[in-house]
């Protein structure tokens, strides 16, 4: 399954590619250069413009109106309406690029990151496409809080 999120779910669309989503985000487009792009690729176009959403539905798209704010629970209107399975960490993409991560050596990482992560971490992960390196630092907490909160199942 194949997503393109608007503007306003940037933030949304890398986490979805963080849990393995293939997702697209374009910014600086008009509305209707992206309902084209939605269109020609067979994507599912995700957005929390009602107006937006309206136009899709005329236009036969498809299509997926979130109404939270946050995070966690917009990831899970996301999964719950289109029926997805998140894959991670086993399957994660690139948070800029949205290309499919490799888990990697730590040897093939080692000019991608600082020394003292090449000594203190096991796991890497490497984005070809854009040459990052990712492992499970500081920040991984969080990513597994927002993983943990996305997997809940929603309450009717």
């Amino acid at each position: 399954m194949h997503l393109l999120l608007d503007e306003m779910l940037k933030k949304t669309a890398k986490w979805l590619r963080i849990f393995g989503i293939d997702t697209e985000f374009i910014e600086g487009k008009k509305d209707s250069e992206l309902i084209d792009y939605a269109t020609k690729n067979n994507l599912i176009f995700i957005t929390k413009d009602e107006e937006l959403a309206n136009r899709c539905r005329k236009q036969k798209i498809n299509y997926l109106l979130l109404k939270s704010e946050k995070i966690a629970e917009q990831l899970r209107e996301i999964k719950s309406s289109l029926a997805l399975e998140f894959k991670f960490p086993e399957q994660t993409r690139c948070p800029s690029c949205n290309e499919s991560l490799k888990l990697v050596d730590k040897e093939k990482v080692s000019a991608l990151v600082p020394e003292n992560v090449l000594k203190s971490q096991e796991k890497f992960w490497l984005c070809e496409k854009c040459n990052k390196a990712y492992w499970q630092g500081s920040h991984w907490r969080n990513i597994t809080k927002i993983y943990e909160g996305a997997n809940k199942i929603l309450s009717s």
